[in-house]
């Protein structure tokens, strides 16, 4: 298929907003399905894994393709649960264009914000549904007002609804200036009529504003625009295109997906004004040997360039899912992986529905495709043609928030556990997998609660594994609190004298809470072993005194002498000085640094003022609270959030639900630093 009539979309919101059941709803109006797969039946094609199916939540972004008008749309439906952002982040990375999907009634809550920011990180175009308007306490305007409030793009309705709540029965199309309602048993049959009186008026208010807006964001229709003061349909929808793909304007649609109204127009939108991979910028990178810059337009004529973003482990093979930027991948061929100077082979190649896949012989630029036969490539990896490597970015992992310990029930088991954790750590990069070198216990760190809970089961159910799991534990920090310089040495003899090392580090802390390089005092150490060393150290990794990685600072080295100096010193002692300098430097000089949440509470009136009074005992800052909505916004600290679920449950009579997003580290102070040192206990650990 031309890649003119590819379509590269995401589903993203907040978690229940009805990204999969719009979704199921694209596969049975597009003819992929012959059913309706129903999120709370536990039957949703997209929702496949067991623990989707249990839970009614999406955990694992799902892809899949269906045609619309001579058009292929490749969807890749994502989790709205901030503990598995990771797949949102990396399914956007190879998206052209994105449906964001507002609950009426809720309008833009905590986690759909998140996605947004990702959205504009990658500069993607997108789309908007204010779904559910069938909902009791539906309200499109509000629903409005908090995207253009909370979004960085300016939104325009294309459509406005006929009625909302139980009242809702269709919506009046802007660009048409014509009523639109479904009949048929599930929606299929689109029903267009004049507008009723009663709505006609702000119909064509709606659609002034809806020429204003387009005509001021594209400057080729604001001549017309002014001299005939209207536009046309045709040029209506133009303009939308190039004010959807520039990025000036968010068109935003009404429905209620669960019912089947209001589907087919989104449809429409993503055939008429999404980007296809020609209408995005050139995929760049570099020449992994000379670091020249290189580009790749998406064209099979072009050399081959995928990137790796996601892995699934299967029984008989794991699937390495590719977007492809250009050229043609074909079964059969070897490609390379520039970062791990490695090849891999196309042992299969598939085009994915959900779980079930179609065996393919080869695909080209704009599809996204899964292969099958990759032994090393992982999340984040370029693929490319042997003959002209190119490497592109990879993608950046978030920090984990919370850990706990994992043990064997039986020593015998504990090689089964490694294999297990390494198969899923190789699956979800926000998953940390570490050994306590005190302990010798198995640490696991992830984005939060759920996502543990859900590994524990996943080890059970799919690798039989069943481990003692320890508590919960903040995944904590350590900082430099001043400057200081600290002296390390090192020396190895030998029969023959041997060799001594000392070095000067200066140590200094940085706002940017970022590990920095400023070797000025390595000058007369050979390039090659410098850069050994910074590798070295990025590998291993710093940690401070009490055992936590360390964050924040700017390393220096002051000065570096050894002896002899007739021969350059081995990398084990210049480590083992630098080491030692380190440990010296901030010993006595660090504090710590916790994960601050921000939290989105949904709570009824008549438990408000429970719900504040616990948030104030766990130390939370009550940012505000929307009446209107039912809303409260705080910011607390992780380490006083563990089973909040269950506590916020019972304050509610089940009522309130939650979602709490990583806001950042902050420097723990006080009689929280006190506690925190007394459970600690002893002596702070070297480095």
């Amino acid at each position: 298929m031309a890649v003119s009539l590819l379509r590269n979309i995401g589903i993203v919101a907040h978690i229940d907003a009805g990204k999969t059941t719009l979704t199921e709803r694209f596969l049975f109006l597009t003819g992929v399905e012959r059913r309706m797969g129903e999120v709370h039946d536990g039957a949703a094609t997209m929702d496949w894994m067991t623990e989707e199916r249990e839970r009614g939540i999406t955990i694992s972004a799902a892809a899949t393709t269906c045609p619309w008008r001579g058009h292929q749309i490749q969807i890749i439906d994502t989790p709205g649960h901030v503990d598995f952002t990771i797949e949102v982040s990396r399914s956007l990375r190879v998206l052209d264009g994105v449906v964001v999907v507002l609950d009426a009634v809720a309008g833009v809550q905590a986690q759909t914000e998140n996605v947004l920011r990702q959205a504009d990180l990658f500069e993607i175009p997108r789309i908007a549904l204010i779904n559910k308007m069938d909902r009791p306490g539906a309200n499109f305007q509000k629903s409005i007002h908090s995207l253009e409030e909370r979004g960085t793009i300016p939104v325009v309705p294309v459509q406005i609804p006929m009625g909302e709540g139980e009242d809702f029965v269709g919506v009046i199309d802007l660009i048409k200036l014509q009523s639109i309602s479904w009949g048929g048993e599930n929606g299929e049959v689109v029903v267009t009529q004049s507008i009723p009186e009663s709505l006609l008026r702000a119909a064509e208010k709606g659609r002034d504003l809806l020429c204003s807006r387009v005509a001021e964001e594209v400057s080729s229709l604001a001549d017309l625009y002014l001299e005939e003061g209207t536009l046309n349909p045709k040029q209506l929808s133009e303009g939308l295109r190039v004010a959807v793909l520039q990025r000036k304007l968010v068109p935003v649609f009404a429905g209620a997906a669960l019912c089947n109204k209001g589907v087919q127009p989104v449809l429409d939108a993503l055939v008429d004004w999404m980007p296809s991979p020609e209408d995005r910028p050139s995929v760049k990178g570099k020449n992994p040997a000379t670091g020249a810059r290189l580009e790749r337009t998406p064209k099979a004529s072009e050399p081959f360039c995928a990137l790796c973003f996601k892995i699934y482990h299967e029984s008989f093979g794991d699937l390495t899912y590719l977007r492809i930027y250009s050229g043609t991948l074909r079964e059969g061929e070897s490609v390379g992986v520039p970062r791990l100077q490695k090849t891999e082979r196309v042992e299969r190649l598939f085009r994915m529905h959900a779980d079930s896949r179609e065996a393919i012989p080869s695909a080209s630029a704009g599809e996204i495709v899964a292969v099958m036969g990759f032994k090393h490539a992982q999340t984040g990896d370029t693929l490319c043609s042997l003959e002209e490597e190119m490497l592109l970015e990879g993608l950046d992992f978030p920090d984990p928030v919370i850990r706990m310990s994992l043990e064997p029930r039986e020593p015998a088991d504990q090689d089964s556990l490694t294999a297990a954790l390494r198969v899923v750590a190789r699956e979800d990069p926000s998953l940390v997998v570490q050994l306590d070198g005190d302990t010798g216990q198995t640490v696991i760190s992830g984005m939060g609660e759920l996502h543990l809970e859900i590994l524990l089961h996943r080890l059970e159910r799919d690798f039989s594994v069943r481990p003692l799991a320890g508590r919960p534990q903040v995944s904590r920090r350590e900082f430099v609190k001043t400057p200081q310089r600290g002296v390390g040495r090192a020396e190895k003899r030998t029969p023959d004298g041997g060799q001594a090392v000392s070095l000067t580090l200066q140590v200094s802390p940085s706002e940017a809470q970022l590990i920095q390089w400023q070797p000025h005092g390595m000058e007369p150490i050979p390039a090659a072993l410098r850069v050994s060393l910074q590798e070295g150290v990025g590998a291993m990794g710093l940690t401070g005194p009490w055992g936590y990685p360390l964050s924040g600072v700017t390393l220096s080295v002051a000065a570096c002498e050894w002896t002899p100096g007739d021969s350059s010193p081995s990398l084990g002692l210049l480590f083992g000085a630098f080491t030692s300098a380190l440990s010296d430097a901030i010993k006595g000089n660090t504090g710590f640094l916790e994960p601050v949440m921000n939290l989105s509470i949904h709570v009824p009136k008549e438990f408000l003022s429970g719900v504040l009074a616990d948030l104030s005992s766990r130390q939370a800052e009550v940012l505000s609270v929307n009446a209107l909505t039912e809303e409260v916004f705080a910011r607390a600290p992780m380490d006083c959030l563990f089973s909040y679920s269950t506590d916020l449950r019972s304050l509610s009579q089940g009522r309130a639900s939650f979602l709490a997003a990583l806001d950042g580290f902050s420097p723990l102070l006080g009689s929280r630093e006190a506690k925190l040192l007394k459970r600690l206990g002893g002596s702070p650990l070297s480095p």
